[in-house]
């Protein structure tokens, strides 16, 4: 059990840099939980998002989930105050245990 679990949470820190550094390279500004070197992003809702992003004008807050590690609580709220901005982008992705992207959650 708890080799799983440590492997799950490899495999979500690894999904999190993987989106950071991509975000990175694109030229946002990358707030990452989890990541030693990076800023903690805001608290939102009560939930602190894997990562918070900012690009001139634009937004982007992204979650990052292995298939157990799925908080519908969290996404649900992120997405709703995502809504409720102009300008703010939510994106959830499921990654593989090598933290590669699998799928985009809906």
């Amino acid at each position: 059990m708890t080799y799983r679990s440590i492997h799950r949470e490899n495999a979500h820190r690894k999904g999190i840099y993987r989106e950071a550094f991509t975000l990175i390279e694109k030229g946002w500004h990358v707030m990452a939980d989890h990541i030693p070197g990076y800023s903690p992003p805001p608290e939102i809702e009560g939930f602190i998002p894997d990562i918070y992003a900012i690009k001139s004008s634009a937004t982007c807050i992204m979650e990052v989930v292995t298939v157990a590690g799925l908080d519908a609580n969290k996404l649900s709220a992120l997405r709703a105050y995502s809504r409720n901005f102009k300008g703010i982008e939510f994106s959830c992705w499921m990654v593989d245990s090598a933290g590669c992207r699998m799928m985009q959650v809906e």
